[in-house]
């Protein structure tokens, strides 16, 4: 679906025809969290699977620096939320990881994103703990005690809770402006810290949110934007 028959789309759905304002972010290819904190203190952690069903890898989680045990500060902190976010493994981290493993003779990662899951899933944490893991964290799931009218607020509550936020997270007046990050991060895609294979677009207003509502699968107030895949050259030396 093009940006444009999205936001047109959502316009008609809340009933609004001015400009719509999207929260656009990379989108990360890793390995979904879902973390669970109650009055401030991480209580579980699990892989977010099909989005239904996880596995519980808490004491792995737990084991990853920027992964805070507890939410930072006194004020704002909700009964109960659940934090949604990437662990990923860092590039730089990934291709000396592979290096290492190929000198030794062992099978490579094919991406970072199965580095990091093979990382998460260890049944002994302390392997998990020797992992140069990262996290970031891009929104929440069910929460109690704490009111959110945009998703700008949940970036800025995030950040105040210590969490690590993407920087190029950028609030769009409107689609077009959406668009131009859209290409903008694609050509930048090569200078970031970690692998992204498109962006994700959400609606900001959390009342126009509740109103588009969400299919069985996917929330109707956010689409993600496929990168185009990279092109490399082989040489073929025999057949």
């Amino acid at each position: 679906e093009g940006a444009y028959d999205f936001d047109g789309r959502v316009k008609k759905i809340v009933e609004f025809d001015g400009d719509i304002e999207y929260i656009a972010e990379p989108k990360f290819d890793g390995v979904s969290a879902s973390l669970t904190y109650e009055n401030g203190l991480l209580t579980q952690g699990a892989t977010r699977g099909n989005g239904k069903m996880g596995e519980d890898v808490t004491a792995n989680l737990k084991t990853i620096n920027t992964i805070p045990l507890k939410l930072k500060g006194k004020k704002n902190i909700p009964e109960l939320i659940e934090i949604r976010g990437e662990v990923l493994y860092p590039l730089k981290s990934f291709k000396a990881l592979n290096k290492e493993l190929s000198e030794q003779g062992e099978p490579v990662f094919a991406n970072p994103r199965n580095a990091a899951s093979g990382a998460v899933r260890q049944l002994d944490s302390s392997i998990t703990a020797n992992r140069p893991l990262d996290f970031y964290a891009w929104g929440v799931g069910d929460v109690v005690g704490f009111e959110i009218n945009f998703e700008q607020e949940i970036v800025e509550a995030l950040r105040s809770w210590g969490f690590k936020v993407e920087d190029h997270i950028m609030k769009c007046a409107n689609i077009e402006e959406a668009i131009s990050y859209q290409k903008e991060v694609e050509s930048a895609r090569d200078n970031l810290p970690y692998e992204a294979d498109g962006i994700v677009l959400k609606v900001n207003k959390k009342d126009y949110q509740r109103e588009l509502g969400a299919t069985a699968k996917h929330p109707r107030w956010n689409i993600a934007y496929k990168f185009k895949p990279r092109q490399a050259t082989t040489i073929i030396n025999n057949i």
